[in-house]
């Protein structure tokens, strides 16, 4: 199981961001959270999502959604220059550590992210 993204769904709220940072920094913080809006700047409205895991990227993009291996990252593998601060953080544990459920899932407006 992971949390998946439906990259159509997601309005650029950053609820997720702020809810994954606070699970790990119990602070409204974006630098701890394992999920990342992020927003291409060549592209006008064009925004994705990246959830980090212990063995991949699970990226959703408006053309798409699917996982890429933390390894591939480095030879061009997908994640573009925005991947690069989520590499450093840490990887979902879907809030098992607070015996939540995915926090990121349940604060979601648009129902753009969900479990599977």
């Amino acid at each position: 199981m992971r949390v998946k993204i439906k990259p159509l769904e997601c309005t650029g709220c950053a609820l997720c961001e702020l809810v994954c940072g606070y699970h790990w920094d119990e602070a409204f913080s974006l630098i701890s959270s394992s999920i990342m809006l992020h927003r291409a700047e060549e592209k006008k409205n064009y925004m994705g999502l990246m959830v980090k895991t212990g063995e991949d990227l699970f990226l959703g993009r408006p053309e798409g959604a699917g996982a890429v291996k933390l390894g591939d990252l480095q030879k061009g593998g997908g994640g573009g220059a925005s991947a690069k601060p989520i590499l450093i953080r840490e990887a979902c544990d879907m809030c098992e550590s607070a015996g939540l459920e995915p926090q990121c899932v349940a604060v979601c407006p648009q129902g753009a992210l969900y479990v599977e």
